[in-house]
């Protein structure tokens, strides 16, 4: 009886060291089919770059608008002489016909995702439907596991159409907003004195104003480029303990060959002396609201840029288009929406479609 018994437990014994063997070469086979992969968030940021000049202080009420030809053809001048303007107010609306043509494109990429995400959003309804009403008993296994694999690609297909079309809406909303921002600004509280039109070497309207003090200063053509009517900088100087506000006027070229005078209105109330200098600090808009990740999120290959991405707990890989570098940051202007995961330090060994696990 007791050799039955010795028997008996060592038979169990036996039995548990192989059921734990199967186990963990189940966890070490899913380790390897599905690594755990390290992940961040794309996130919206701007990038700019400060640019300083020293400006001279000279009283000065009047603010000449003119026709700024970098942002395209002005489409209407919003107000007429005698109006009653606020600093913010907008004078002379612009259009461009490259952005507007571009948008068009992207609004029927969009469009044709949608349809996509449509269709497949049907095929998942018809997929589920049938599962619903598929008789184990008369059916048989192999065309439940048809419709079930079926049912899996349209849940893929539905949402990788999705993800395309989120990313192109936000594309869109960054050209509309491109759009509305085709205009100019009255740089300070005033009353409309003129309105002179599309001419020559002439302003397009003027403004009296009520500031104090401006400053002028001579930069150079790289910076007239992103300077224009309208922009907040900040100012420094020796008299001064904090910063104060500016807002732009007018950037105009000058005598010598290759300069522009910048003129800076002084927005906050302080006592300025005619001739004293000081910093003018403008801040030169790289790219706003732009979508980024981290420049090891990036993966080169064939000439052509990607990130990977996981959707259902699988690899995909996404073609991006890349802009500006920053500190360790680089802006993806085509390719990502805002706080997509993606896998940080990719390798060009993963696939699409491989089995993956965030960590």
């Amino acid at each position: 009886m007791n050799r039955l018994k010795w028997i008996a437990a060592g038979i169990i014994i036996v039995l548990l060291l192989v059921m734990n063997l199967l186990i963990f070469d189940k966890k070490e086979s899913t380790a390897i089919e599905a690594p755990r992969l390290e992940t961040t968030l794309s996130k919206e940021r701007d990038f700019s770059k400060k640019h300083e000049v020293i400006g001279i202080a000279f009283s000065k009420n009047t603010f000449d608008i003119y026709r700024n030809d970098s942002l395209g053809s002005i489409k209407e001048i919003m107000v007429n002489p005698g109006d009653t303007v606020s600093s913010g107010q907008t004078l002379v609306t612009y259009e461009n016909n490259e952005i507007e043509k571009e948008l068009r494109t992207l609004k029927r990429e969009k469009e044709a995702a949608d349809v996509r995400a449509d269709h497949y959003s049907s095929q998942i309804s018809e997929w589920e439907s049938e599962l619903s009403s598929f008789d184990d008993e008369k059916d048989s296994a192999e065309a439940k596991v048809s419709l079930q694999e079926q049912l899996s690609n349209a849940e893929l297909q539905e949402e990788l159409a999705e993800n395309e079309s989120s990313v192109l809406s936000g594309e869109i909303s960054d050209l509309e907003d491109r759009l509305d921002a085709l205009s100019v600004k009255s740089p300070a509280d005033g009353v409309v004195s003129e309105v002179n039109g599309i001419q020559d070497q002439k302003p397009v309207l003027t403004i009296i104003g009520q500031g104090n003090f401006e400053l002028k200063a001579s930069v150079k053509q790289e910076m007239a480029g992103f300077v224009k009517t309208g922009d907040s900088v900040q100012i420094e100087s020796p008299n001064q303990k904090k910063k104060l506000n500016g807002t732009v006027q007018t950037v105009l070229p000058s005598e010598e060959d290759q300069t522009f005078t910048l003129t800076v209105l002084v927005e906050d109330e302080a006592a300025w002396v005619e001739g004293q200098t000081a910093k003018i600090i403008v801040s030169e808009k790289l790219a706003e609201k732009a979508i980024s990740v981290p420049k090891k999120a990036v993966l080169k290959d064939d000439g052509n840029k990607y990130v990977l991405i996981i959707v259902k707990d699988k690899l995909y890989k996404m073609k991006v288009e890349t802009g500006i570098e920053q500190i360790g940051l680089v802006q993806i202007k085509k390719g990502l929406k805002k706080d997509q995961a993606v896998v940080l330090n990719p390798s060009p060994v993963f696939v699409s479609g491989q089995p993956v696990i965030k960590k």
